[in-house]
């Protein structure tokens, strides 16, 4: 984490900055787990200055994206290139850049967050806290699956993110069925989809935003062309990630199977 975190805030290169972002939603999601040890279930959770830069470098990376998708849009249409929008996510990106830098010059060590998250840790982790987080994550998903709106699918999302990455840690708890329900591959296609259906949501956010009366027409007819394409890439995105859900039948879990003994904690 902090050989990508480095990476990152040399060039703000785009890979650097995914694997850097991949490696704290692992970490965060571990602490999800790590936390059933504690009496609230809330205790261990990334340091706010980690969770501050990861946010900061989430929209370096959308502006990023949205600036390499104008680019090729454009190379492969009869449309010149959106200036003056494209100059307004230029300004905007080297801002976020420079708050970056400006946040990590007053005084950010990932070494310092690196000691306070270890300091904080159980010295173990037990059983019985494995399986009532394995209960708490199949009972979110269970009762979320069938809701297609937007916000159901991002919190589909986050629970499915606990389980693909926490896997090799809960899945020894799994029974057979739930074990052919959440199967690895599985669930990291349905993460495949959730990632390009929250792109999508985040370009046609950076579409309506940036779009002003400065704006020349030439420009406003294309931004529109790119946000009705967009709209359909997204609905049609969703509706393979709804269909895949479908398909893993998460309704059919066994939740009984859970049921937490008062000493199971070896």
């Amino acid at each position: 984490m902090d050989r990508y975190f480095r990476k990152s805030i040399t060039g703000f290169e785009t890979r650097a900055i995914r694997q850097f972002r991949t490696e704290i939603k692992r970490l965060k999601v571990f602490l999800h787990l790590i936390s059933m040890e504690s009496e609230d279930e809330l205790s261990y959770r990334i340091t706010r200055r980690m969770k501050t830069i990861y946010g900061y470098f989430g929209i370096i990376l959308n502006l990023q994206m949205q600036l390499k998708k104008i680019d090729e849009y454009t190379s492969n249409s009869v449309y010149n290139m959106p200036a003056f929008f494209v100059k307004r996510l230029e300004k905007e990106l080297q801002y976020w850049k420079e708050l970056s830098l400006d946040f990590i010059d007053a005084g950010y060590s990932f070494n310092n967050d690196e000691q306070e998250i270890m300091a904080g840790l159980p010295d173990r982790l037990n059983k019985k806290s494995i399986k009532k987080f394995v209960h708490y994550t199949l009972y979110e998903l269970h009762t979320l699956s069938g809701r297609p709106d937007d916000d159901s699918l991002d919190s589909t999302r986050k629970f499915m993110e606990d389980i693909y990455f926490n896997y090799e840690i809960i899945s020894p708890f799994f029974d057979d069925q739930q074990s052919k329900i959440f199967d690895k591959k599985a669930i990291e296609e349905c993460l495949k989809l959730f990632d390009d259906f929250r792109n999508k949501c985040m370009s046609l956010v950076l579409l309506q935003t940036f779009v002003t009366d400065k704006l020349d027409e030439s420009e406003k007819q294309l931004l529109k062309t790119m946000e009705k394409e967009c709209l359909n890439e997204k609905k049609d995105i969703k509706n393979k990630l709804v269909a895949a859900l479908d398909s893993m039948n998460i309704k059919a879990v066994n939740l009984n199977s859970f049921a937490i003994a008062d000493g199971d904690d070896e």
